[in-house]
């Protein structure tokens, strides 16, 4: 549904590497990471493009604070439409939707803001980074981001065996949109909706792990350097649910992975079924769509966060974090101990 609502300024839908659907699926993302950095200029690469190892691989935001990349603002039309066949490498055509609805909701925001879009520092149309991490064209591991306001998603590749997501960043400013040609979109509003739905489904004994009376936080809180997760489970486990309910958690966490492309989503999809009984809800705040409320839900290997913050519970963050992969995590540890153990 989103996709129709955007203007064509946004993303190109042409697809300009004609290689892409004839390689492998995790080569792909390899065949449109180069050909977006074969299209940019001597500058533009030199902004781009960084060492696997730097430092500036693990610098995510949750705000626009960084300058490294190239923004799409400065890109030339055919090279936006690389950007978008490299999302199509790596997410489902939810996935990029949801791409294309931070974007457009950058518009709405600043069509609001008192200065009526002429943006800032941190916010402007179109002030969306993309970095690369290594070389896409050789067989070593190498990964790459986007990041602007309200988006940060990184992704982790070594070519033809495997590809890592996350962190995984959105937020929706506003929340719900009201008024105008977008009246009701609420971007994120279907994941918060059927983990509140969940609640209802819950027992006495059951609501009362699921729901904590601790002072709300004010944003998602595995926030940059966080990396490790939560140190103590807290929330109502899938093991104390009925048959029923598990598969409506299970349906609740299936639905961010099908952010991602077919293949990946699947192997997640088995991930997180695998890890089902100790897989924990946990919820704070109040229970009403426009309430301020924060909500985790945290298993073996990942945590996904929402936060409606009280100062503002119509601008909201969501968080997806893989404790095992994130950057590539325990899959390039595993690559260097076979590949690199005792040089």
């Amino acid at each position: 549904m989103l996709n129709r609502l955007l203007s064509p300024a946004m993303f190109l839908s042409v697809v300009t590497v004609p290689a892409a659907s004839a390689a492998p699926n995790h080569d792909r993302m390899a065949v449109a990471a180069s050909a977006l950095l074969e299209s940019f200029d001597e500058q533009q690469r030199a902004a781009s493009v960084f060492d696997f190892d730097h430092a500036e691989r693990r610098h995510w935001q949750p705000v626009p604070m960084g300058t490294a990349g190239v923004r799409l603002d400065e890109m030339t039309e055919p090279q936006r439409a690389n950007v978008r066949t490299l999302l199509r490498s790596v997410l489902s055509e939810a996935g990029v939707a949801t791409v294309d609805g931070v974007l457009l909701l950058e518009k709405i925001h600043l069509s609001l803001m008192p200065d009526r879009g002429r943006g800032n520092r941190l916010l402007a149309v179109d002030r969306y980074f993309v970095t690369v991490y290594g070389d896409p064209r050789t067989g070593d591991p190498w990964g790459w981001r986007i990041e602007g306001h309200h988006l940060s998603m990184t992704f982790t590749c070594k070519n033809s065996e495997w590809t890592a997501h996350g962190p995984i960043f959105v937020g929706s400013q506003p929340a719900r949109v009201k008024g105008g040609e977008h009246d009701g979109m609420r971007l994120l509003g279907g994941k918060d909706d059927s983990v509140r739905s969940f609640l209802t489904s819950l027992d006495a004994k059951q609501r009362a792990k699921a729901l904590a009376d601790d002072k709300l936080p004010g944003n998602i809180l595995l926030l940059p350097g966080k990396d490790q997760g939560f140190p103590q489970p807290r929330g109502l486990a899938g093991a104390d649910l009925t048959r029923a309910q598990r598969a409506a958690l299970f349906k609740i966490l299936t639905d961010w992975a099908d952010w991602l492309r077919v293949d990946l989503a699947s192997a997640e999809r088995k991930r997180m079924k695998a890890g089902l009984d100790e897989t924990r809800l946990l919820w704070l705040g109040g229970i009403g769509v426009d309430a301020p409320h924060y909500w985790r839900i945290v298993g073996p290997h990942f945590a996904i966060e929402y936060a409606a913050p009280e100062r503002d519970p119509d601008h909201v963050h969501a968080l997806w974090r893989d404790t095992e992969n994130d950057f590539g995590g325990a899959l390039l540890r595993r690559h260097l101990e076979q590949h690199h153990s005792g040089q």
